[in-house]
C-alpha cells in the first residue's frame, strides 16, 4: 500500500497470462483526496473505474457528459477507454473510493449498462458493494493461495449489484416495454436532471410523440409528471443533508439560482425548501 500525497493506494498483481483470458483482474484499489481536478486521458487498453463518494462533493465528466459526485448509496462505473475529470467543488475537498479493474469482454458491459449516458448507479442498498471492496483489498494485500480467483469473484458480485439496480437479471422485468425499461434507468442514472422528452426518445431510440403515448400507457403517468417527481424526490433528498445550503442543492440540481430551485420545489412539494429542512429538524 502507497500512501502517495494525497492518495492511498494498493497496486494490484495482474494474474498470469491464462487467468487474465479468464478472469477479472484489479489494477488498483483506492482512495483519493482532492482538492483540484484530477484529469485522466484516455486508458490504453479496456478498463473501468467503480468508485464511491466518501465525503465532499464535485462533479465527474467523462465522454462528453457530467455527473454530481456527493455521498450517499451512489456509485459510478467509468469507462477508463473515455477522457474523465474528477473535480471537488470549489472550498471543498472530494473523497473518493474504488478499484480499476478489467478482464473479458469488458466491452459488452459498458454497452449492457448504459456506458457513459448512464455511468450513475442509485442503490438502495450500497453497504454490500463497500463490503466487497475491502474484501478485494484484504485479499489483494495478502495473495494469499487461490487470491486470483477470489478477487474475480467479488469483482463478479460488483458488478452483479449493478446488474441488478436496473434489473437487468430480472427474466420478466414487469412486462414493461424496452424503449420505458431505458427510459426509467436514465431517469434514475441522473435524477437531478431536467430531462427534455426528446433526450428520452434519443435513448429509448423511439419517436418524440411514440416515447410520450407509450409512456403514458404504460405507466399511467405523465413522461413529465415523472420526470419531475423523481426530481423532487431527489432534491428532498439532498435536503435532507444538512451538510448542504439550500444553494449547493440548488446547484446539484442543475438550478441556475437558489431563486428558481426554491419556486420549483415549492410548486411541487407545497412548501420551501427552508421550511420543509424545519419539518425534518421537527421529526428527528
Amino acid at each position: 500500500m502507497n500512501g502517495r500525497g494525497n492518495r492511498w493506494e494498493l497496486q494490484a498483481v495482474v494474474p498470469s497470462a491464462k487467468g487474465r483470458n479468464l478472469l477479472w483482474h484489479a489494477f488498483s484499489l483506492d482512495t483519493a483526496y482532492l482538492e483540484d481536478a484530477d484529469h485522466h486521458e484516455p486508458f490504453e487498453k479496456p478498463g473501468a473505474h467503480l468508485f464511491w463518494i466518501l465525503s465532499g462533493h464535485g462533479t465527474l465528466e467523462t465522454d462528453g457528459h457530467k455527473y454530481l459526485l456527493q455521498p450517499g448509496n451512489g456509485v459510478w462505473l467509468v469507462d477508463m477507454t473515455k477522457t474523465r475529470t474528477y473535480a471537488p467543488a470549489a472550498g471543498q475537498r472530494l473523497v473518493k473510493r474504488g478499484v480499476r479493474f478489467g478482464g473479458p469482454a469488458l466491452e459488452n458491459w459498458h454497452k449492457e449498462l448504459g456506458g457513459s449516458l448512464q455511468s450513475q448507479f442509485d442503490l438502495k442498498d450500497a453497504q454490500p458493494m463497500h463490503q466487497a471492496f475491502r474484501d478485494i483489498w484484504r485479499i489483494c494485500r495478502r495473495k494469499g493461495p487461490g487470491w486470483e480467483w477470489q478477487v474475480h469473484r467479488f469483482l463478479t458480485e460488483m458488478l452483479g449489484i449493478l446488474l441488478n439496480s436496473r434489473d437487468a437479471l430480472s427474466p420478466n422485468p414487469s412486462d414493461l416495454p424496452t424503449a420505458v425499461l431505458r427510459v426509467l434507468n436514465a431517469i434514475d442514472s441522473k435524477p437531478h436532471y431536467d430531462w427534455r422528452v426528446k433526450e428520452l426518445a434519443s435513448v429509448a431510440g423511439v419517436s418524440y410523440s411514440g416515447l410520450r403515448t407509450l409512456f403514458c400507457e404504460v405507466m399511467r403517468e405523465n413522461l413529465h409528471v415523472y420526470i419531475q417527481r423523481r426530481r423532487l424526490e431527489h432534491a428532498q433528498l439532498l435536503l435532507s443533508d444538512p451538510g448542504l445550503s439550500i444553494k449547493q442543492v440548488a446547484e446539484q440540481m442543475d438550478f441556475s439560482s437558489e431563486f428558481y430551485f426554491s419556486h420549483f420545489f415549492k410548486k411541487l412539494k407545497g412548501a420551501s425548501p427552508r421550511a420543509y429542512r424545519e419539518q425534518l429538524r421537527g421529526k428527528r
